[in-house]
């Protein structure tokens, strides 16, 4: 063999060797990747099991009659319309407050039954009746909602009533007139 033709065999096995050494990093690379994600994936995994044990054990000691029983929401909003309609049977409303609900509540309501200003002097309201019902999730929080039944001034007025309890406080409420729109005229 000449000098020539070995140098190219050993240019020749020299360049295979190379591209040989270049596939097995790439290899090794992809595999090292893979690894990562799988690794990865079962720490998220382990992380969701570990989320799942923690909200069945809560949710294992949760007995449904804590769910079925609101006698302590009924007792925060009766003690809620306690609260307004001393406010509003006051002649000046001065800070008005809610031991068990927050100012943004207190001011929706109290703007919802009585806007303010009226050029006759204050209008007397008086409480008649609720027929709020109120549900419970398994967390604790839960809703209120229905119509309560005043008069101003002598008139009868009913206002509709959402209630958002967290933590044995009203966090917020919606404020409105609940109106009939499936043409039955609310029979079945």
């Amino acid at each position: 063999m000449t000098t020539k033709t070995r140098r190219l065999l050993y240019g020749g096995v020299i360049g295979l060797g190379i591209v040989s050494c270049l596939q097995m990093g790439m290899t090794i690379n992809r595999n090292i990747t893979l690894a990562n994600s799988a690794q990865k994936t079962a720490q998220e995994s382990l992380h969701r099991a570990e989320k799942n044990k923690k909200n069945r054990a809560v949710y294992e000691q949760i007995e449904t009659a804590d769910i079925r029983n609101t006698d302590d929401f009924k007792a925060i909003g009766q003690t809620f319309l306690q609260d307004m309609f001393k406010q509003l049977s006051k002649q000046q409303i001065n800070d008005p407050k809610s031991s068990v609900a927050t100012d943004k509540v207190v001011s929706a309501f109290l703007g919802a039954t009585f806007g303010g200003d009226v050029d006759e002097g204050r209008p007397v309201i008086k409480y008649v009746t609720d027929d709020l019902v109120y549900s419970k999730s398994a967390d604790g929080s839960g809703v209120g909602f229905g119509t309560i039944t005043y008069t101003q001034s002598g008139h009868k007025q009913h206002i509709t009533l959402l209630l958002q309890i967290n933590q044995q406080k009203i966090t917020e409420i919606q404020v409105g007139q609940v109106r009939d729109t499936s043409g039955t005229g609310g029979k079945s």
